[in-house]
């Protein structure tokens, strides 16, 4: 029965409330129903897909977002295995952010659920992907369309496929993202 009953509110969490044009309502559901402990003034906007295994207990991992954060609209956000956003991050459309992989060594196929954590002031370009376990330190960026397969150290920019170093961010930011949208 708890099967069932986790796979519908999936099922209505990703096919009716993340198409949802009120943020106040979406953000109502992943806060009440799914678990998402999120901050002050974060916002999530429509068409988000998320992966998850029920309200977080027991040890169980789940999804942490910091105040003043943003993920955009068509992101893929899996927290399985642990995920934890922090302050002022924006994360653009089309973003995955995976913590789930089978390992296809072993003849079970068995599920490593890794944790993903992102720091402070870390913008995350469109469409790039970041892999299980990894770390993306304060005021890094990853460039659009990235595929983040090791940690980024804090204030790297990285890119390309797999991403790599390509710059570095310089001075300390001091912005405060507050893009919460009464319709998206």
């Amino acid at each position: 029965m708890r099967t069932l009953r986790l796979q519908l509110v999936r099922y209505l969490t990703n096919a009716l409330v993340a198409h949802i044009p009120s943020h106040t309502l979406r953000r109502a559901w992943y806060t009440r129903v799914v678990g998402i402990a999120i901050g002050r003034h974060s916002s999530l906007l429509m068409g988000l897909q998320l992966e998850f295994r029920g309200r977080p207990r027991d040890g169980r991992p789940g999804i942490v977002i910091g105040d003043h954060s943003v993920i955009n609209a068509g992101c893929h956000v899996d927290g399985r295995g642990g995920l934890a956003i922090g302050d002022n991050v924006s994360i653009s459309a089309g973003t995955w952010i995976v913590t789930d992989e089978h390992d296809i060594n072993d003849p079970r196929f068995p599920e490593i659920l890794a944790p993903v954590t992102i720091g402070d002031y870390v913008f995350i370009g469109s469409k790039a992907m970041i892999l299980p376990g990894i770390t993306i330190g304060r005021g890094a960026v990853v460039g659009a369309g990235a595929v983040v397969t090791k940690d980024v150290r804090p204030f790297e920019i990285v890119g390309g496929v797999p991403a790599r170093a390509i710059g570095q961010r310089h001075g300390e930011p001091g912005y405060q993202l507050d893009h919460r949208p009464v319709f998206e």
